[in-house]
């Protein structure tokens, strides 16, 4: 089974990624949507598994269908990771 970890990181990063496009806080999305702002940090950091329903919650207080969340998603996972030597 492939690890579901880099998946989740892409998933966090295009949910950031659309918040701060809407100009919103995570304070601002948690009261959109009834999700915690600290779960919305541990989504954005890539910590946990989300279920479908905050994934739902979340996608509807971004206006944003979850197909693509998902689509953002996988674009980001195929980027390739930044190296050492890109950091110097």
């Amino acid at each position: 089974m492939p690890d579901a970890t880099p998946f989740l990181r892409a998933l966090g990063r295009a949910l950031r990624e659309r918040r701060e496009e809407l100009s919103l806080t995570q304070e601002a999305l948690s009261l959109r949507t009834g999700v915690p702002q600290r779960r919305i940090w541990e989504l954005e950091a890539g910590i946990g598994n989300p279920t479908a329903r905050t994934l739902l919650r979340l996608v509807s207080g971004l206006d944003l269908p979850c197909s693509e969340l998902f689509a953002r998603a996988e674009r980001i996972a195929t980027l390739p990771a930044p190296s050492a030597t890109d950091e110097e």
